[in-house]
């Protein structure tokens, strides 16, 4: 038994290394024989139709016995409500699952010793929530002191601020001259534009 299986495969591996004289290995051509082999077995029998079938006996044209629809005995076909148990809404879709949630909330019993009625809440405006709150006013801060126009007065003369920002302001003399001038509290630092550099008091 051995030795049969190993000459078949050695007979195999030999036949599939053997080439045809047209350089295509002979393994290719077993594959289409194989094919064919393969696509012969598949045309056995033909498919039938069920012969019972009404659909096939309709197409055939086979006359069809079909019972005749009747009402049904007992009259009302439709479900009634008492048939039926709760039914899931869109507001409530999970009212079949829980239907203890139907039922109306027990009244409160009441208090004891008391023989009147708690008094209403006092009608409140429909609209008070839409509301929107009101703005707070805006927070007052000192007015900012004016950068232009004070006059700060030097011994070679008073000078005129013209501009500036925060911390300093630039001035000018009558002569035409420019400079820089730096409150510090109580006095105030003036820098001309050829370099000196001054304190005066700073004015009130």
């Amino acid at each position: 038994m051995r030795r049969a299986h190993s000459a078949r495969i050695f007979i195999s591996t030999s036949f599939i290394r053997q080439e045809s004289k047209m350089g295509k290995p002979v393994m290719v051509r077993m594959a289409a024989v194989g094919a064919l082999a393969a696509l012969a077995a598949c045309a056995g029998r033909p498919l039938e139709a069920p012969v019972d079938s009404l659909t096939v006996a309709r197409v055939m044209g086979h006359p069809v016995e079909v019972p005749p629809l009747l009402p049904q005995a007992g009259g009302n076909v439709w479900p009634t409500a008492a048939d039926e148990g709760p039914r899931g809404t869109l507001s409530n879709p999970d009212a079949a699952l829980r239907p203890d949630d139907d039922q109306p909330p027990r009244p409160l019993p009441p208090r004891r010793g008391s023989g009147t009625p708690p008094p209403m809440p006092p009608l409140t405006d429909a609209t008070e929530g839409l509301r929107q709150p009101s703005v707070p006013p805006a927070p007052t801060y000192p007015p900012v002191p004016r950068t232009t126009g004070r006059v700060i007065p030097t011994p070679q003369g008073p000078v005129t601020t013209t501009g500036g920002g925060p911390g300093y302001s630039t001035y000018s003399t009558p002569e035409g001259a420019t400079g820089i001038a730096i409150p510090q509290g109580g006095t105030t630092t003036l820098m001309d534009a050829d370099g000196r550099v001054r304190q005066v008091p700073t004015p009130r």
